[in-house]
């Protein structure tokens, strides 16, 4: 009986592993070895709390506070620095015109003889107003502000530029110069020649005292003491006062300071710088 022919095929068989799980389901094999299936882990976020929120609420006020603070403390410094500047210039400025008209109060500019080349001196001395006088004044209503008037002649020597008066006109050489200090309102203003012009604002108090030369030494009196007496031809030297009120408020409105008559006076809640120098008069000491 013939055997049968047994056909071997040329590429090997594979052997197949009993115990090896199919490769699709290796994830579903493993979870059935362990109790339970791991979860795929995802990235913990937290939110902040009420309370976090509050303190950094807190905290960023605080320090827009503290800006805001340090701005309006610069700003007020810088204010208060430009407002005592601004009033010294004024009063630096009101003293130096004063003082230039009182100097030469009472001079006279002596006539020049062209061929015996010799001064005259017969003119008669420049007076101002009903008090013949080269300088008066007036004090104020109810301790209000006085009020100064002084008389001079233009002097030859000077160029045209240099012979003007308080209120910058020219005058002609060897004309007589009058000038008038008094408040308009909070400005010292001063009257030449029929012309007002306001020199310096924010005047708070103008005080004019006078020293007079008598036989017992000098005395210092007021204008109405000087018209009492009769006695404004023996004027030497004019004190005057200036009081100059700021526009900026100060930090301690509740404040004092010693005015012109010596009397400490309410600030008002603004500066006050007080001005005060003695001018002699050139042509009464000799």
């Amino acid at each position: 009986m013939p055997q049968p022919i047994s056909i071997r095929s040329s590429r090997p068989a594979r052997r197949r592993r009993l115990n090896a799980p199919p490769a699709s389901s290796a994830t579903s094999f493993m979870c059935n070895l362990e109790s339970s299936c791991p979860r795929a882990r995802r990235s913990r976020q937290r939110g902040v709390g009420l309370i976090e929120l509050l303190v950094g609420m807190t905290v960023g006020l605080l320090v827009i506070a503290a800006a805001i603070g340090t701005l309006m403390i610069s700003r007020g410094t810088s204010s208060s620095i430009s407002d005592i500047s601004r009033l010294q210039q004024q009063g630096s400025f009101a003293l130096r015109v004063i003082g230039v008209q009182l100097r030469q109060t009472g001079s006279v500019e002596p006539g020049l003889d062209g061929q015996t080349r010799l001064f005259a001196f017969g003119a008669a001395v420049p007076t101002y107003g009903a008090t013949n006088a080269a300088v008066s004044g007036s004090d104020g209503v109810n301790s209000g502000s006085d009020t100064l008037s002084v008389a001079t002649m233009a002097s030859q020597g000077l160029p045209t530029t240099q012979r003007r008066d308080c209120v910058g006109r020219a005058v002609a050489a060897g004309t007589r110069m009058q000038a008038q200090f008094r408040i308009d309102g909070a400005e010292l203003k001063c009257s030449a020649g029929g012309t007002s012009q306001a020199l310096i604002e924010n005047v708070a108090d103008f005080q004019v005292w006078y020293r007079v030369a008598t036989g017992a030494g000098t005395r210092i009196m007021s204008a109405t003491d000087v018209e009492t007496a009769s006695q404004w031809g023996s004027v030497t030297a004019v004190e005057v006062c200036l009081d100059l009120k700021g526009d900026e408020p100060t930090p301690d409105p509740g404040s004092t300071y010693l005015d012109c008559n010596g009397t400490r006076s309410a600030r008002d809640g603004r500066v006050h710088l007080v001005f005060r120098n003695v001018f002699d008069l050139r042509t009464q000491n000799g």
